[in-house]
């Protein structure tokens, strides 16, 4: 009797059942990982928007975010903020609503209410602030000077950490207060670099500009812009000589001890 060498008719039906039924779990799970996965680049791009968008405010820019949306995405705007046009990965369109970045895809807004890792009571203070610093687009150096009890000011204020921090520490009357992972007060504030202004938290009430240990400089809490993700050091750590750096150059100097942290609204967990 001649060896049969191949598959019989039972084998490959059974083979290509077994495949078919294969492909039926891991497509439809594949798919699911896709959307997931353009769904959060949608989100980090609009993100990154909001945080571009806030920190060209901390430098001047007295513009509104629609129009400062339409120059980022626009493939015909010259877009001088990033060195790629951030999209939505499904071809969504973006517009602006609660002065938020939305995105026309059904889904991708569902983060929306956690779509910023910072405070959005610091974010709305830090630009009303600097909104109340400009009459008719141009800077109001009466409202400085009346401020910070100085009589030379001028553009110069807003690129320097001494003036800015004093000016939102007096107009908003202190930092804006939240809670740490083990239920003690905290103070977020922000530094001004060379690109934006860098996020962080610390215990301290009072304000001091100051490099000296234990001042408004040493951060327990930092916001990591890149990732979004916020880091915690219970000895916390200084980070001076922030306006000749950038906010990743600062996040970049943390020493060792720092873990991971989830902020939901103003509050810190582990």
């Amino acid at each position: 009797m001649k060896k049969q060498t191949g598959f019989t008719l039972v084998e490959l039906v059974i083979a290509i059942a077994i495949l078919g039924i294969l492909a039926g779990l891991a497509i439809p799970q594949f798919m699911e990982a896709r959307n997931e996965a353009a769904k959060k680049e949608c989100l980090a791009n609009r993100t990154q928007i909001l945080r571009m968008f806030h920190a060209q405010r901390a430098v001047g820019y007295n513009g509104e975010l629609a129009p400062f949306l339409v120059e980022v995405t626009d493939e015909n705007s010259e877009n001088k903020y990033f060195t790629f046009q951030p999209k939505c990965a499904d071809n969504g369109k973006y517009s602006v609503a609660d002065e938020y970045v939305v995105c026309s895809i059904e889904g991708h807004n569902e983060d929306i209410v956690g779509f910023s890792t910072i405070p959005e009571d610091l974010l709305k203070k830090f630009n009303d602030m600097i909104d109340s610093f400009y009459k008719d687009g141009v800077l109001d150096v009466d409202v400085l000077n009346k401020l910070l009890g100085i009589t030379n000011a001028g553009d110069w204020l807003l690129t320097k950490n001494d003036q800015l921090r004093d000016a939102f520490y007096k107009t908003n009357g202190g930092w804006v207060e939240g809670t740490g992972i083990d239920g003690q007060k905290i103070y977020f504030k922000f530094l001004k670099t060379a690109d934006g202004i860098f996020i962080y938290a610390n215990q301290r009430k009072e304000f001091l500009n100051s490099s000296e240990s234990g001042s408004d400089w040493n951060a327990q809490y930092i916001y990591d812009a890149a990732t979004q993700k916020w880091f915690y050091n219970s000895k916390g750590q200084g980070f001076y000589g922030s306006e000749n750096k950038t906010e990743q150059d600062l996040v970049g100097e943390k020493n060792a001890g720092w873990t991971e942290v989830t902020l939901s609204g103003n509050t810190f967990s582990k």
